[in-house]
Order: C-alpha cells, then sequence, then structure tokens
C-alpha cells in the first residue's frame, strides 16, 4: 500500500508540473511585468476609451452646422483625423466631405489638402489603387513649399504599404521599395529637420543602412519635440525605438519590450485602433508561448482592426489570430486531457488514502484490543500469582499445623490416634479436597467473572448450568475451566478433579449435547474469554 501511494503521489506532483510548464521567459525588465499587466487591464476598458472619444467627435460634428466654408473644412477634417486611427471609413468620409466643399468654395490649396488626407487614410486602410487615384490628381506643380511634405509624405506612405503587402509579388514590392525610397528622399529634401516627418523618415532610413546609433539619436529627437507623453506620436515614436532593436537589429531586449507595451497602452487608451503594436506584442507572447496573454491581446487586436477598417492589418493580423487560436485550442484541449488524468490520479489517491485509513483504523482498533489483552492478561497473571501465593500459603500453614499435631500425638504416645490422623480415608483428606476445589474456583471466577454467563449464552435455555447454593462451580463447569486453562487431556483432568476419567468422558459427552451451537464455535468462545 505504501509503495502504491508512494507511485501516485509522484505521478500526481510530476502532473502538476508539467501542468504549469511551458510559458518561457521572455526578455524583459524591472517594469516588463507590470507594464503587461497594466495592457491586459487595459485591453478590458476598450469601451471606455471609445466612449471618450466618439464624446470628443460628436462636440465637434455640433460645430458643423451653420460654420463657414472655411471653418467647415477645418473642422470635416480635424473630426477626420480624430477617426483616421479609430474608423478609417468614416474618416474617409469626412475628409472626402472636406474635399468637396473646397472643390465647390473654389479653394484648390484647402482641396489638394483634403485630398492628400484622403489618400493617407485610403493607404491605411490597405485600398491601394484608390489611393494612388486620388494622389494622381493632385497637381504637384501646383502645391506650395508647405504642401509638399504631406504630398511627398502620402506617396512614400503608399509605396511603403505596397511594398510590405503580403499580396504583392516580390517582383513588384522590389520596385515598390525603390519608389518609396525615392519618395522618402524626396520628402527630406523639402522638409523641416525639426518636422516629425523628417525626423521618422530619417530614422528609419538610418536604421534600413544599419546605422542604428544614429537612428536612435533621431528617434530621441523625435521625442523631445513631442511634448505629450501620452499622444499618439509619441506612441509611434516608441513603437519605432522598439523596431530598431526587434526588426533593424534582429535583437529582442528588455527595454525594447518596455517600449512596445509603453507604445500598445497609450495607443490602446487614445482608442488608436490601427494599433501594430498590439500586433507585435501578440507575436512576442506567442513565440514565449504565453498563450492565454497571447490570445487577449489577438481578441483585442482583431477586433480593434474590424473597427478600424483596415483591410491591410486585418491581412496582418488574420494569419497570427488563426495560428494563435489553433495553439490556444490546443492548449485547452491538453489541460483538459491533463485535468482528467489529475482526476483520476487524484481519485486514485483520495482511494488509496480512504484504504490507508480504514488499514489504520483496523491497526488501531487490533493494537486497542491487543493492549486490552495484555492489561487483563497482566492481571490475570497478578491474579494467578497472588492465588497460587495464597494457596501455597494456606497450605503451609495447615501443613504446620498438621505436622505439629501428629507430632504432639506421637510424643503422647497415641500411635492409633496418629494413624487415624494420617489415613487417606479420613475426614481430612475429604476436608482438603473441599478446600481446594473452593480456592481453585473462587480464583477462576474472579479471573473470568462472566464465565459461568458465557457457557450458559451458549447452551439450550432448558440445559442451562445453576450451581448449587453451597457451590461456585460444579463439577461440568470445573472441567471447561481447566479446559480454557489449557489442559484438554480428559486423564490429566481426571487426575486434578481426583476422579475417574470416565467420569470426565461422560462429563464433557452430556455438555456437548446440551450445546445450542456447534462444538468448534463454543471452543473458539471459550478460549477468547
Amino acid at each position: 500500500m505504501k509503495r502504491i501511494f508512494g507511485i501516485l503521489s509522484v505521478s500526481a506532483l510530476s502532473l502538476a508540473l508539467s501542468c504549469g510548464r511551458g510559458e518561457e521567459a521572455m526578455p524583459h525588465t524591472d517594469r516588463t511585468a507590470d507594464l503587461l499587466s497594466e495592457l491586459l487591464t487595459k485591453l478590458d476598458s476598450t469601451d471606455v476609451y471609445a466612449s471618450r472619444l466618439e464624446a470628443r467627435i460628436d462636440d465637434w460634428k455640433q460645430q458643423l452646422p451653420g460654420a463657414t466654408d472655411v471653418s467647415h473644412i477645418g473642422i470635416c477634417r480635424t473630426i477626420a483625423d480624430l477617426y483616421s486611427s479609430y474608423d478609417v471609413d468614416s474618416a474617409i468620409v469626412y475628409a472626402t466631405e472636406a474635399g468637396r466643399t473646397a472643390r465647390a468654395s473654389g479653394l484648390d490649396l484647402l482641396r489638394f489638402s483634403a485630398a492628400l488626407q484622403v489618400s493617407e487614410l485610403l493607404t491605411s486602410g490597405g485600398f491601394f489603387m484608390e489611393s494612388r487615384e486620388v494622389l494622381s490628381s493632385v497637381p504637384r506643380q501646383t502645391l506650395k513649399r508647405g504642401q509638399l511634405v504631406p504630398y511627398y509624405s502620402a506617396w512614400a506612405s503608399l509605396y511603403h504599404g505596397l511594398c510590405t503587402s503580403l499580396e504583392e509579388p516580390k517582383e513588384f514590392r522590389d520596385e515598390y521599395r525603390h519608389r518609396y525610397d525615392m519618395y522618402r528622399d524626396s520628402l527630406l529634401a523639402v522638409a523641416d529637420t525639426m518636422d516629425l516627418r523628417f525626423l521618422h523618415n530619417i530614422e528609419r532610413r538610418e536604421a534600413r543602412a544599419g546605422n542604428y546609433d544614429a537612428a536612435r539619436r533621431y528617434n530621441a529627437v523625435r521625442m523631445r519635440v513631442i511634448e505629450d507623453s501620452l499622444s499618439t506620436d509619441y506612441a509611434t515614436a516608441l513603437y519605432d525605438r522598439f523596431m530598431i532593436s526587434y526588426y533593424y537589429e534582429n535583437e529582442l531586449t528588455g527595454e525594447a519590450v518596455d517600449d512596445l507595451l509603453k507604445c500598445a497602452i497609450i495607443e490602446v487608451n487614445n482608442s488608436k485602433y490601427d494599433i501594430a503594436s498590439l500586433l507585435r506584442v501578440e507575436a512576442i507572447l506567442s513565440d514565449y508561448n504565453h498563450v492565454r496573454a497571447a490570445k487577449k491581446v489577438s481578441d483585442a487586436y482583431y477586433a480593434s482592426v474590424q473597427r478600424f477598417g483596415s483591410r491591410k492589418r486585418m491581412l496582418e493580423g488574420g494569419e497570427q489570430a488563426i495560428k494563435i487560436n489553433e495553439r490556444d485550442a490546443r492548449l485547452l484541449r491538453g489541460k483538459n486531457q491533463m485535468l482528467i488524468l489529475a482526476i483520476a490520479l487524484i481519485s486514485l489517491l483520495a482511494a488509496a488514502l480512504l484504504l490507508s485509513i480504514l488499514r489504520v483504523v483496523h491497526d488501531r482498533e487490533k493494537l486497542s484490543r491487543l493492549y486490552e489483552s495484555l492489561l487483563r492478561s497482566g492481571k490475570i497473571a497478578k491474579s494467578y500469582i497472588g492465588v497460587v501465593f495464597g494457596l501455597y500459603s494456606s497450605y503451609m500453614k495447615r501443613l504446620d499445623v498438621f505436622r505439629t499435631r501428629i507430632h504432639s500425638t506421637l510424643r503422647r504416645g497415641h500411635v492409633d490416634q496418629a494413624l487415624e490422623l494420617t489415613s487417606p480415608a479420613g475426614d481430612m483428606a475429604s476436608e482438603e479436597r473441599r478446600e481446594l476445589f473452593k480456592n481453585f474456583d473462587s480464583a477462576f471466577v474472579d479471573i473470568f467473572p462472566d464465565f459461568i454467563e458465557t457457557v450458559n449464552s451458549c447452551l439450550k435455555p432448558e440445559e442451562r448450568i445453576v450451581p448449587k447454593k453451597t457451590e461456585i462451580l460444579n463439577n461440568e463447569l470445573r472441567i471447561l475451566a481447566l479446559v480454557k486453562l489449557g489442559m484438554e487431556d480428559s486423564a490429566e483432568i481426571a487426575d486434578m478433579l481426583q476422579c475417574s476419567v470416565k467420569t470426565v468422558y461422560n462429563l464433557r459427552s452430556i455438555l456437548k449435547a446440551r450445546l445450542a451451537i456447534p462444538e468448534e464455535e463454543f471452543n473458539d468462545i471459550i478460549s477468547k474469554l
């Protein structure tokens, strides 16, 4: 039993360890666990953040009725900007409305600015052909210098989206990469060196060229220029700093993970649904087998891109989401199987424990009975010693009295009287026999007080033994008493009772005939007294 219990315990422990095995420690700092916990908590409050953003958008919408054309255009573009990372379709509607109002008012510069905004929105939604058509309608030669930066930025964004799209053939993507580089360089040539678009693009160029220290310096400048550390622009700078290590250097550090998590926290807090950071968090958690956390991030990411309406983001995240869902399903199936096995092992352990408890209880009862038996045996032994010592003492006294009496009789010369005293047929022998039986009966009943009652319970009701008032035991009970004390031989019993062997046989036969139970059962009861 001990061996089986030990094997089951080891199996249960191994199973418990295997259930907790799987997650690996990803690169981290002292803050990483807290940042991940904060992000996972914020994912439960996305509806709250969305309501907050929608309230801001509604405030701007209420200003549209009665606004002048220029104000109407500005308000529509502001609403489109607020929608730009939340709901791309709504953003396109309001940016298009701004362009339509500008065209109707003959405000070409505002119309072109609105067109560039529409193009950027179409690109972020994955509508590349539509974005190209809008950009092609904007005449570069008519743009002011200040509009060239968003113009080249829109073209660079378009070709960057195309060259990173998995839907495009590889040979096309190489051409798109070349055009992206061309428009990015054009942007760098006309943009102010402290402009965020300039810093962002030159940082990316240095990172692609392997100049990681230079890329980080430009990133640091970007983060200093951005005054609001909770803004989407600041989150984008954090994401780009993460990408220098993770994507370009191909090295994931704890600091980079922290940058990514902080970026995701800000973007979730700002209801930015075009959240590339969540896709990266999801991938890293999945790589390090943090399946449950990855599943939560994956669900949040997929819900956000569905709400945002970006075809490109859905394609990017869909395959990853499928993999994570499959892994999560496998994990759940594995855990269910382990749980079933654990329940089976626990049931076996419980059964083994119950058997062990029952055995312990049984052994304790046996020990208790043995202890009581030993106590009783000790009492019996003491009683025997006392009785034997008393009998010997009594017979020594009686012997001394008898010897003194014989001696006195012989000294007086009464030989005949001395012979009479020592005759076997004399009254003295009968008296000594009666005294012996009396002492034996008294000692036996004192040691075994339930003896007569137990014997009678085994006899037929009409055959029960009732000793005379002048005796404690009769000959039948006395024979049983000697049997209880271990004397099985009838001749030995006859010698002890000073009667014939035939008398003993007859009395034992009569006793058997009076039994109400089988003889073997009766003997067992007597032996256990």
